[in-house]
């Protein structure tokens, strides 16, 4: 297969990450990145064989096929679109808009010229939801009835350098961390009908606590607690996520069926230990190692190591353009799970629920045999001795 060439807007702090899944695959040809200010990146984008370019360059480069957009989420829908007026395929780090209307619009705009779209996450093509869907749709836990997810933090403040864009409009909790929580069961249930939210906040000033601008306060404009209810046709969902949790706490997901529960594993990551308990037996964990994306290659901020395959979704976006394929993040789960999100944030706001107007199938599962190409291209973005050494 002839890689597909690409070219990448944004240089930040997750850019890394793709320009290692890129670089790596057979299937991906890194050929530019762009920036505001290209002089910047230059030694980064010589690095990974590419040119700093700026992004009019960029999308006036008639070799490139497929634009990832790394750019920070308020300004996805400007890029997104001059990518697809440009007739670049386009890839987008979530959320690929920040409203359903936008979101509708640039698929639109993708459908009449031909493109095709995709977004992130992609960690539930990972080992551990994959075994987790096949499990629920093989009845090991009977009818599904209800589910919950809490993700707890004390702030992004304690990972990130520059936080402040978390806590501004655009960069709300369930535009941040919460795709990968949707996403996940939206692999699971499928589609969202309705959504309740309450919101809160527990700070109006926060601190930057890393990086060179360590101790540099900075002010909180919107909401840092989510509570919400999201129903599906056949179950409903308790999602609590909040940056007000003094301890960082995880309970990635639980869904309760007639006959058994399902355990997942956390949806930022591929991997991980999700099991059914169904009385009388004993719980027993979902063999994972024979679902794709399995083998741990990096570490967690913990120290656990994790699977983590980033850009394997731009991979089968990638299989979709050169085969025809049909790639798991198209423009109707797309612009779905923009409106979840969107109407999330929008339900605390008006104090009301939203009834949603779009939808989306399931994402296939993947398999072994028809998905070989998928796993064999998609390369590792990690090295696990190296983040073994940096933890």
């Amino acid at each position: 297969m002839e890689p597909v060439r690409i070219g990448v807007v944004g240089a930040g702090d997750i850019s890394p990450v793709y320009l290692n899944a890129i670089t790596r695959s057979p299937a991906l040809d890194l050929r530019a990145i762009a920036t505001r200010d290209p002089q910047a990146i230059a030694e980064k984008a010589t690095a990974f064989g590419a040119r700093a370019v700026s992004v009019a360059q960029l999308l006036a480069d008639e070799a490139i096929e497929l634009v990832v957009n790394l750019t920070p989420g308020v300004a996805h829908e400007e890029i997104n679109g001059a990518a697809l007026e440009a007739g670049k395929h386009v890839y987008s780090e979530k959320p690929f808009a920040l409203s359903l209307g936008a979101a509708r619009r640039l698929a639109d705009l993708a459908e009449r010229r031909g493109l095709l779209i995709g977004s992130a996450p992609d960690t539930f093509y990972g080992s551990a939801h994959q075994a987790a869907r096949k499990a629920l749709d093989a009845g090991a836990i009977g009818k599904p009835v209800f589910g919950t997810s809490f993700l707890g933090l004390p702030g992004l403040e304690l990972f990130h350098p520059s936080p402040e864009a978390f806590y501004r409009p655009g960069g709300e909790p369930p535009y941040d961390a919460g795709p990968y929580y949707t996403t996940m069961w939206i692999n699971l249930l499928g589609p969202v009908k309705r959504v309740f939210s309450v919101s809160g906040a527990g700070k109006s000033e926060r601190t930057i606590l890393r990086g060179p601008r360590q101790g540099t306060p900075f002010p909180v404009t919107v909401d840092t607690t989510f509570n919400t209810v999201l129903e599906f046709a056949e179950a409903s969902v308790s999602f609590i996520i909040s940056l007000d949790v003094v301890v960082p706490t995880l309970r990635p997901g639980e869904l309760f069926g007639s006959d058994g529960i399902l355990a997942m594993a956390d949806p930022m990551f591929f991997g991980g230990e999700p099991a059914v308990i169904a009385p009388p037996e004993p719980r027993m964990g979902l063999v994972t190692a024979d679902q794709g994306f399995a083998t741990p290659n990096r570490h967690d901020h913990t120290g656990r190591a994790v699977a983590d395959y980033r850009g394997a979704g731009l991979v089968d976006l990638a299989l979709a353009i050169r085969t025809g394929s049909r790639h798991r993040t198209g423009a109707e789960f797309i612009v779905h799970s923009v409106e979840v999100m969107e109407a999330i944030v929008r339900s605390a706001t008006t104090n009301s629920v939203i009834d949603l107007e779009s939808t989306c199938e399931r994402p296939a599962t993947i398999d072994l045999q028809s998905d070989a190409a998928l796993i064999a291209l998609t390369a590792s973005p990690f090295d696990l001795a190296a983040s073994a050494w940096a933890h």
